[in-house]
């Protein structure tokens, strides 16, 4: 049932703003300039437009698109505790994009020159207390959704004083490749053919994180270090000496952490790759970092086993 009720808080407020945005600009169609306003500078002037059937189907795609993808998100998180969070997200995305868009319809309408439009910069204040008021509302009718069971440490390693050991696998997720690449991809498509400025964010931001979607994991007698395989930093370290325990678990990226990459949530830390087996190491600071990692089992029982050894020796 909770899962129902999140794709529902985020699915409906989508439809009723797109439902908005499509009447609104149908029952106002033959009363709309050929080329509407659509983009205000500071000052609420206009400095941007778009033709009207540009406008209709910009505005209603986006609003579609945006809502599917919320839902599959929400839906994909099940009960975890992160599906709370994306449906409120998404809830208050809705309200944040639908509002415009509709305002947008309405200060054009009657309007026979598009360049005397204004849109007074007031209206953003508006729109973002309502998006956030519609998150808040989401995040109250949704349960938290059932807390996961604490995991216990994985059985150490015996190993005796100058006995040397290592461990190391590499991740590389797909989840996080595939997309780089595309973007990366239409970047420099654009870079080349259009508008250079248009491709160079899409471009920046493929570059940036496609050396991301494959790390090595690594623990031996200094910690736990993960780095990307293909550049040598940033990389996540972590001293053996700030290492309590160790132990596999089993993670949801959607769920738990609300998606892949570098995930930072109260008092942990996640490098998610994927959803399945994690390598979760608790520190001193009572902070947990989970990283998403084959064979963790292993690698918690040496962690464990040099950790105790560690303390041993001090």
């Amino acid at each position: 049932m909770t899962v129902f009720r999140r794709c529902a808080l985020t699915a409906v407020p989508f439809g009723v703003a797109t439902a908005a945005y499509i009447g609104v600009f149908l029952a106002s169609y033959d009363r709309l300039p050929g080329r509407i306003a659509t983009h205000f500078s500071g000052g609420g002037g206009a400095d941007g437009f778009t033709s009207r059937t540009a406008a209709l189907w910009f505005g209603s795609g986006l609003l579609v698109g945006l809502g599917l993808l919320f839902t599959v998100l929400v839906l994909m998180s099940k009960e975890s505790p992160g599906g709370r969070l994306t449906a409120a997200v998404g809830a208050g995305t809705a309200v944040t994009l639908g509002y415009p868009l509709v305002l947008t319809v309405l200060v054009n309408t009657d309007v026979q020159d598009p360049a005397e439009v204004r849109l007074p910069m007031w209206h953003m204040a508006v729109l973002l207390l309502a998006g956030a008021a519609t998150a808040t509302l989401a995040w109250w009718r949704t349960s938290g959704g059932p807390r996961s069971a604490p995991a216990r440490p994985s059985p150490a390693l015996l190993l005796t004083e100058g006995e040397a050991a290592a461990w190391s696998r590499t991740i590389i997720s797909r989840a996080l490749l595939i997309p780089a690449g595309v973007v990366t991809l239409s970047g420099l498509f654009a870079v080349t053919f259009g508008p250079w400025q248009a491709g160079l964010l899409p471009l920046l931001l493929g570059l940036t994180c496609a050396p991301f979607a494959g790390v090595r994991v690594t623990v031996d007698r200094r910690g736990v270090s993960v780095a990307s395989t293909v550049l040598p930093r940033p990389r996540l370290a972590l001293p053996l000496r700030s290492i309590v325990s160790a132990s596999s678990v089993q993670v949801n990226a959607m769920g738990d952490f609300g998606g892949w990459g570098y995930r930072i949530r109260p008092n942990r830390r996640g490098v998610v790759l994927r959803s399945g087996e994690a390598l979760s190491v608790r520190t001193a600071g009572g902070r947990e970092y989970v990283v998403t990692v084959d064979d963790s089992t292993t690698a918690a029982a040496l962690l464990n086993g040099l950790v105790n050894r560690h303390a041993e020796g001090a």
